[in-house]
């Protein structure tokens, strides 16, 4: 190094000058003021240190050095740990025939309104495709119709919205499994909505809830908040990290761009052949460890859309929408918690027979 050499030879010369001073017989020299030959001596030093470094700093383009550049530099600190590189082995393909499916309220008639009719936070029924107190209307939160197949090992589900998510959107999507039937979702897939219609791993992160507290005291009704419950708390995949890097995807449809598809390996969540399903969209919030909202949210702290609520207009639970829950692999009476609405049965008519008369009464 150039400054190091420059030292060197800075070096050089202090060492030279002590030398001719050791050497120097002034004892034997009359009238020789010791202190005035040391003082001049150590201003010509100065002198030569002084060009010396002047005569660097010109072979580096002219710069001033100053008494800190002196100092030995030392390399910035490299993190020599790359990034994990994920290898897919297999990916998705296409939903096949449909297996499941819900609809759920639009809000296009009531956005000019700023206001949603189909908002139920008590119960868990989220219609909140607004934004936080100025409530903006944003189509692409709107969920219209969830539909779920299964073909193979890969579990397929498309979200229907009212407009295509923007091509630079951050919104999740998402889909809530309750396995056990009991109105506590056990997993949550989720994903950042990606620009393209290719099936990506990036932004998809996999949640379960181990500990069995999503819904806190009473499933899907609100319970007044408790720091205590963690919702969905065990992460199992992480953008093509975990067990399995291939075991969720999602993408936009690659027909219909109002349309955002999430597909996932039915091992993640035990290739169980019964449970209850939803899907949700948000871009706000998105805690996986504070569902269910209601929950995490006092009402006051929501807010709500219903324009003559005391609560209008929607607070911290926006830019959210979510759909009643749907069966795979057994058809619901109703009675399963989070259902959507199941018709009652038709009764059957009861027929009343009449008597027939006997020989004896017609002779």
């Amino acid at each position: 190094m150039q400054r190091t050499h420059r030292n060197a030879i800075a070096l050089f010369f202090i060492t030279l000058i002590l030398g001719i001073l050791a050497c120097a017989p002034f004892a034997q020299v009359e009238n020789v003021d010791l202190d005035l030959v040391g003082s001049q001596t150590m201003e010509a030093l100065d002198i030569i240190v002084a060009g010396t470094l002047q005569a660097g700093s010109e072979n580096e383009g002219g710069s001033s050095v100053s008494p800190e550049d002196l100092e030995e530099e030392v390399a910035p600190e490299v993190d020599a740990t790359p990034s994990p590189t994920v290898e897919h082995m297999v990916r998705p393909d296409s939903p096949g025939s449909l297996s499941s499916y819900m609809t759920d309220r639009s809000t296009r008639n009531y956005a000019a309104e700023r206001r949603a009719i189909a908002d139920n936070f008590d119960v868990n029924l989220i219609e909140r495709p607004y934004t936080s107190e100025v409530m903006d209307y944003l189509e692409y939160l709107d969920i219209v119709r969830g539909e779920l197949s299964i073909s193979g090992n890969w579990v397929y589900v498309t979200i229907f919205l009212e407009g295509a998510p923007p091509a630079d959107s951050q919104a999740v999507y998402a889909v809530e499994i309750d396995s056990d039937i009991d109105g506590r979702g056990d997993w949550y897939i989720s994903g950042i909505v990606p620009a393209s219609s290719e099936w990506t791993t990036d932004g998809v992160y996999a949640w379960k809830d181990s500990n069995n507290d999503v819904g806190g005291i009473t499933p899907l009704h609100a319970d007044s908040p408790s720091p205590a419950w963690d919702g969905y708390e065990t992460q199992l995949f992480a953008q093509g990290i975990g067990n399995d890097p291939d075991a969720a995807w999602i993408r936009r449809s690659p027909t219909q761009p109002d349309q955002v598809q999430l597909a996932f390996k039915h091992t993640l969540i035990g290739s169980i052949g019964e449970f209850m399903w939803g899907v949700w969209s948000e871009e706000m919030v998105i805690q996986p460890g504070w569902l269910d909202y209601n929950d995490h949210f006092t009402p006051e702290e929501a807010g709500s859309p219903e324009i003559n609520s005391s609560l209008y207009p929607i607070k911290q639970a926006a830019m959210m929408d979510n759909t009643c829950r749907w069966a795979v692999g057994f058809t619901p009476d109703g009675t399963e918690p989070g259902v959507c609405y199941v018709a009652p049965p038709t009764p059957t008519p009861t027929v009343t027979l009449t008597p027939t008369a006997t020989l004896e009464e017609l002779y």
